[in-house]
């Protein structure tokens, strides 16, 4: 049943998808760029990290202190779509990376973990042969 209604009906899905998808990319840029122009201090240092899950994500952009990892700025995005949208953690300023967080889910954990992996001048840790295998 290959009509050319069907290779149309695809071909929109296909572009429907790759707008939303530039669409969300632009999104993301704003907000690091914003967060980057609000919390412009020495000794500040902006990163960012996902957590994956099966169906959906999160990403964490951080504004961190770059000796105790203090957390001076936070927005998170959660969700299983392009219309996820940046979320402002004021809760999480003045709280340290390193520990547990308030409200937040284990892929919000996992994507905190991956920022802080992401400070300028620290070591990352080496892959282990098991997690090479997962990717």
């Amino acid at each position: 049943m290959n009509t050319p209604w069907t290779y149309l009906l695809l071909f929109l899905a296909m572009s429907l998808t790759a707008v939303s998808a530039l669409a969300q990319h632009k999104y993301y840029t704003r907000t690091v760029r914003r967060l980057a122009r609000e919390n412009n201090d020495p000794g500040s240092v902006l990163v960012s990290g996902r957590g994956k899950g099966r169906v959906r994500g999160a990403i964490a952009v951080l504004v961190l202190d770059k000796q105790t990892e203090v957390i001076r700025a936070a927005a998170v995005m959660e969700g299983a779509s392009v219309l996820a949208r940046f979320k402002q953690r004021p809760d999480w300023v003045g709280l340290c990376a390193r520990d547990d967080l308030p409200r937040s889910s284990p892929r919000l954990a996992k994507a905190v973990a991956d920022a802080r992996t992401h400070i300028p001048g620290r070591r990352k840790p080496l892959p282990t042969p098991g997690s090479m295998l997962r990717r």
